[in-house]
């Protein structure tokens, strides 16, 4: 691990709009404590990845290398194929983790690991990204439980299209109307759409479970922003949250509030 004991050594796993914005914002001097030495992309051969590391004067490696890599954290925005292959082996060598791609969380393997990771003392943080309110769902929560809890998720068409969801069933988003292509539970909207509510599974960890989480998802070709809308009802009172962020400059999938958050945590690690 990193020998100076007070500057963390940070590698990134992924390359896209979200760590983008955390090596912008480690670069800018915005996290104090943090050395960026290592990213990784979803594959070996990232072009994105290597761009990157150059950068940040940073080595480029292979994401099965960053378990070997000595580093002390690394910050997860590859997506859920990357998490399921790739983070196992980090917690398993003792590396803590920022992970962005909470929704591979549901994969019953990867839950396995995670709780594995815990309870060997390996930190892992999972940020809000771009939402809000999590705090008060954990309160209705413990105030006698939760009777409902839904999320609507609304982007313009251009971050859905190429969803695993539309492309299986053939779907046309509309350049002319809003529509709502997706209704169901935080657990199928993972599968439907991994790249865009990852959020839904953070609010359901918090919260009822993704079983018990309900997730709109609503293609607006006037939404110049991502919005998302939480509804929460239990004893203890009700919840309504109302969260847009723009969209990532490196990706329309993203929001820069995701990449917020991720800065965010790994700025509460690093002591910040």
């Amino acid at each position: 691990m990193n020998t100076d004991a007070d500057t963390l050594s940070v590698a990134l796993l992924g390359a896209g709009g979200i760590n983008q914005l955390v090596a912008r914002a480690v670069k800018a001097g915005e996290v104090p404590g943090v050395t960026i030495t290592a990213v990784a992309g979803s594959d070996a051969d990232s072009a994105s990845a290597a761009k990157l590391a150059r950068e940040l004067g940073a080595r480029a490696v292979a994401p099965d290398q960053l378990a070997g890599s000595g580093v002390d954290w690394v910050v997860e925005a590859a997506g859920g194929a990357a998490v399921r292959q790739h983070v196992p082996g980090l917690w398993a060598a003792g590396i803590n983790t920022i992970i962005m791609s909470i929704g591979a969380l549901v994969d019953e393997e990867v839950a396995a690991a995670y709780a594995r990771a815990r309870e060997d003392s390996v930190q892992i943080v999972l940020p809000s990204g771009g939402i809000a309110g999590l705090d008060g769902i954990r309160a209705l929560k413990a105030g006698g439980g939760l009777d409902s809890v839904t999320i609507t998720n609304t982007k313009h068409p251009d971050g859905l299209r190429g969803a695993p969801y539309l492309e299986d069933n053939a779907i046309e988003l509309p350049s002319d109307r809003a529509v709502t292509v997706f209704e169901g539970s935080a657990r199928e909207a993972i599968a439907a759409f991994p790249a865009n509510v990852n959020v839904s599974i953070a609010l359901s960890l918090a919260g009822a479970g993704p079983d018990r989480t309900r997730v709109v998802v609503r293609s607006d070709p006037a939404a110049t922003r991502t919005f998302h809308r939480i509804e929460a009802e239990g004893p203890a009172g009700s919840l309504l949250v109302e969260v847009s962020s723009n969209p990532s400059p490196a990706s329309p999938r993203t929001s820069v509030m995701a990449g917020a958050s991720a800065t965010a945590a790994l700025l509460e690690v690093a002591g910040g």
